[in-house]
Formats: C-alpha cells, sequence, structure tokens
C-alpha cells in the first residue's frame, strides 16, 4: 500500500482514540510515535549530567529550495510536509544550519526511530569492539550461552550486523497482520500481548527460531537479528542495554535529552526498533561518525569502526542484488545501508520514515523523523530520498 505524493500537507496529529494497542498505526502514529512513553513499556537511557554537545549555529535559508518530483516542484518546506516529516535536521561542517519541525512537534521530547535504531546499536558495539569484549568473528553462541544448540549456532556477530545469519523469520510484508514482523510486535512490547499462541517474551522467540539456509550464505531483513545483539550487549557488559548504552554513548556525546528504548514484559530490550531519540541527539551520532568517533577530543568509539560501514565486498554487493534494493543502495553493512561506498554515503533507516543520513563528501548529517501512514511506502520513501539527496546536492554545489 503506498500514499500518493501531495501539495496538500496531512493531517495534525491525532490524541483522540490514540491507545496502547493502534499508536504505531495511522493517522495515531502521528502522535504516538512522540508519545511512546505513555503508550508502551520503556527504559530510560540517561544523558548523565555532562555538558550538552552544543553546534555553532548558521542558519540557511533553506525553506524554499526547489526540490522536483513528477507531480510537480515542490519547495523544501512543501516537501517535507508531503513525506510527513515530523522532524528535520541538518548539521554541515559540524554546524546547525537548519531545522524544520511539524507545527505539533516539541524539540525536546523523543521520537520514535525504529530501525535506526539498529544503527545505534550498532555504535554501542563498535565500543565494545574497541575494548576487546567483543569481535566481529566471535560466534553469537559464545556471548550468549542460552542461544547454544539453536540456529543461532555459529553464527557471528557480523552475519548479525549484516543480516546474514541462518534463521527462518518472515519480515517481508509488514501489510501482513499475520507475518512475524507484525506479531512481534506484541511480543516486544509495542503492544499489549493479545494472543496465547506467541512466545512470552522476545527471548523465547529468538530461542525457538528454526534454521534457514546457512549462515552468511544470503541477506534477508529481520530485525529480530539484531535483537541478539542487544542480548549479546547485555550479557558481555553484565548491564541492562539501556544503561550501557547511556555509559558508553548517550553521556559520552554530550546527548540534549535522555533516550528510551522499548522493552518486552521480562525487560528484553527492542534494540531493533525502539529506540526513541530527540531529532537534535539522531544527529549528534550522525557527527559522532563524521568525526570517525571523537567527540570534544574523546574518542568514544574506534575510528576503524566508523570506517567499516564503508568497506563493502562483492558478496554484500551480490547480497542487495539478489534481493533488490527500492532506494538504490549498494549493499548493507555493519546495521547500516550503504548508498556509495567511495563517497562515503550511508545511513539508518526506519520504516514510517526514519532516517540518519552520513554524507563524508559534503561533511553534512541529516536527521529525519516522520510518521508515515503506511510502514513501507515505497513512493513516499523514494520522494524523501530525493529531498535529502537535493539537500545534498545544494551543499556539493549542485
Amino acid at each position: 500500500m503506498h500514499t500518493a505524493v501531495s501539495h496538500v500537507p496531512p493531517e495534525p496529529m491525532r490524541r483522540d482514540g490514540c491507545t496502547s494497542d493502534n499508536w504505531t498505526k495511522a493517522p495515531w502514529n502521528r502522535w504516538g510515535f512522540s508519545h511512546v512513553r505513555e503508550l508502551a513499556h520503556t527504559a530510560r537511557i540517561s544523558r548523565g549530567v555532562g555538558p550538552v554537545w552544543e553546534f555553532p549555529r548558521r542558519p540557511l535559508p533553506l525553506d524554499e529550495l526547489a526540490v522536483a518530483h513528477d507531480t510537480g516542484a515542490f519547495t523544501l518546506t512543501a516537501a517535507l510536509q508531503a513525506v510527513y516529516t515530523d522532524a528535520f535536521v541538518v548539521l554541515h561542517r559540524g554546524e546547525l544550519v537548519y531545522e524544520w519541525y511539524e507545527q505539533q512537534v516539541r524539540p525536546d521530547r523523543p521520537h520514535l526511530i525504529m530501525s535506526v535504531s539498529k544503527s545505534l546499536t550498532s555504535t554501542l558495539l563498535g565500543s565494545l569492539i574497541g575494548d576487546g569484549l567483543v569481535s566481529v568473528d566471535g560466534r553469537v553462541d559464545e556471548y550468549v550461552p542460552a542461544l547454544r544448540g539453536t540456529a543461532w549456532k555459529g553464527a557471528t556477530l557480523q552475519h548479525l550486523l549484516d543480516m546474514s545469519a541462518g534463521v527462518q523469520f518472515d519480515e517481508d510484508d509488514y501489510d501482513n497482520p499475520e507475518s512475524d514482523g507484525i506479531l512481534i510486535e506484541q511480543v516486544s512490547g509495542y503492544r499489549p500481548l493479545r494472543r496465547d499462541d506467541l512466545p512470552p517474551d522476545t527471548a523465547a522467540w529468538i530461542r525457538s527460531l528454526p534454521p534457514q539456509g546457512t549462515h552468511g550464505d544470503r541477506f534477508q531483513y529481520r530485525s529480530i537479528i539484531t535483537d541478539v545483539l542487544g542480548w549479546v550487549i547485555e550479557e558481555v557488559t553484565g548491564q541492562r542495554f539501556a544503561d550501557a548504552f547511556s555509559e558508553r554513548i548517550w553521556s559520552r556525546i554530550g546527548a540534549e535529552h535522555d533516550a528510551d528504548v522499548i522493552v518486552d514484559a521480562k525487560g528484553f530490550p527492542t534494540v531493533e526498533g525502539g529506540m526513541c531519540v530527540t531529532a537534535r541527539d539522531l544527529a549528534r551520532v550522525g557527527q559522532l561518525h563524521l568525526q570517525r568517533g571523537e567527540v570534544r577530543g574523546e574518542q568514544v568509539i574506534p575510528a576503524a569502526w566508523t570506517d567499516h560501514p564503508l568497506h563493502g565486498n562483492d558478496t554484500l554487493r551480490a547480497h542487495m542484488e539478489t534481493t533488490g534494493s527500492e532506494q538504490g543502495h549498494e549493499y548493507y553493512h555493519d546495521c547500516w545501508w550503504v548508498f556509495d561506498s567511495a563517497r562515503g554515503l550511508y545511513a539508518g533507516h526506519g520504516i514510517n520514515g526514519q532516517h540518519l543520513f552520513i554524507d563524508r563528501a559534503t561533511q553534512t548529517v541529516i536527521a529525519q523523523h516522520s510518521t508515515t501512514p503506511f510502514p513501507l511506502d515505497f513512493p513516499l520513501l523514494a520522494f524523501g530520498t530525493d529531498v535529502v539527496m537535493r539537500v545534498l546536492d545544494h551543499f556539493a554545489g549542485g
């Protein structure tokens, strides 16, 4: 299903009728994505007590920037409205040059970032790799004893990072209410558990998954794979994911606000799609990567880990060619979608229009929160990518 790109701005947020059962669906998601603490079980990710990483401000008049589309010409403002944007933050060369918010969105309120959470989880894993606590070649069942003898046996962390673990999980159709990708919402804490034939918690579902193929033989997008990375992080650190992320990332990058992560009934963190952050703080994560892991003289994550997504190979490219890419990605690696490895252009993506773009060529970071009516709306996603590329072209002098 998809929504036609229109010059008519979408309806404003609707709080009336929004419940813990329907908040991820339109039209209530426009309110729900910014009020997750009130609708789901969450764990707080503390920003700590240190100073905020402030960016110099150099406002640029981008509102009227021309954006072309087959339905006609748009201004940047109109284009952002057309793709159901809630927040749009642009950093260029370390300066805050543009911010746009839907009129009812508060810049200080965390917003669900769906699968951009995967990219943040990978960022935290880089900290553990830097400290020698894990290796991308390490076996999952060695880090998580509960997974010994399961379909995860023999899978490495790199298999998880590249979505190539050989386990069966159906997430190909978000319009199918019986698909695993939709049913897991009840298990992982997005909404109440209503069916008694589902696993009682995320860990149980992970352990129960049957094998499918061989680890590393193909790419298939399955969000539950990233949840296993969250499990590894908790086992290795001896901390809750929220506390480990706070200690190693959030409190060290000068985040402006606390963040949140959705947890299931037993406290298992939904790291594949349940993190909630403000747009400015999401942009700070992008700037962390753009600066190769360094913030104000401190190396938060290894520089080599920020370079790693851009070190693709023929296998990764072949995997992407086999599955196809609606957005023109070169490959998927380390929980990042790489558009152009030579240019250094890559992104974290989440359904309903969540994005974090990093472009080394123009030294630009773009963080975007959205609430499209349908999870995977390819016409809107394609136009949304065109909008971002238009902004990047502007900085490239195009």
